[in-house]
């Protein structure tokens, strides 16, 4: 094996020495008897990210020993590793269920032996969450009110619009009417005016006929009887 692959090795070794005593920390803190569920959460997050790491370190181990191991030394350490991280997978397993329900209880033992002052205070609490929740609903049925209200309205404006846009119509149509019906008179005026002028032509010609008729006969009856 090369120096420069044994000091690898070596590496990931501590790598994963230094994983394991990460995550056996992290186990101990978890099992203190004053721990809190937001401490539980950050430690939580914590493992799962320690534990990933080292998962990976291990990984990248099982691989060079795959490539180099020559004696079987290192699929030894391989198996030891694998071991120890389900190990730790369980004890983390237990150690969780262990602790939420100890700040379950905890939780619980806080709720029945506090003081009255502080159960009048959560009480207090409740009664302005709920006044405040009831507030909300109000608000929200008078905004759907509102909102309801608003799109009647609206119906409504639509509706008086297609009337007014119905009666634009018909003043349209009464108006092209009424100019059909001016034009028809004046045609008409005209027509009027033009037969008054030809009867008063008529009577004009009508009474020169008669004049000279009229005339004719008495000069007949002069040389008749002169």
């Amino acid at each position: 094996m090369k120096n420069s692959e044994g000091a690898e090795i070596e590496s990931l070794k501590n790598e994963i020495l230094r994983g394991n005593l990460n995550i056996q920390n992290i186990l101990h803190k978890i099992q203190l008897p004053d721990i809190t569920e937001a401490e539980v959460v950050i430690l939580n997050s914590e493992y799962r990210s320690e534990f990933k790491r080292l998962k990976n370190f291990i990984d990248e181990f099982e691989k060079i020993s795959k490539d180099e191991d020559e004696d079987g030394e290192l699929s030894e350490d391989v198996n030891l590793f694998r071991n120890q991280l389900k190990s730790l997978q369980s004890a983390f397993r237990k150690a969780n269920v262990q602790c939420q329900l100890t700040v379950s209880l905890k939780n619980k033992a806080e709720l029945f032996y506090s003081n009255p002052e502080d159960m009048e205070v959560r009480s207090r609490q409740t009664k302005s969450k709920e006044e405040l929740i009831k507030m909300s609903t109000n608000v929200t049925a008078n905004l759907r009110s509102i909102s309801q209200s608003m799109a009647s309205v609206l119906e409504q404006n639509r509706g008086t619009l297609e009337v007014l846009a119905q009666s634009s119509n018909a003043v349209s149509d009464n108006q092209d009417e009424f100019k059909v019906m001016g034009s028809a008179l004046t045609t008409t005026k005209k027509l009027v005016s033009r037969f008054g002028r030809r009867e008063t032509t008529d009577l004009i010609l009508i009474i020169l006929a008669l004049a000279a008729f009229f005339a004719a006969c008495v000069y007949v009856i002069q040389k008749r009887m002169f």
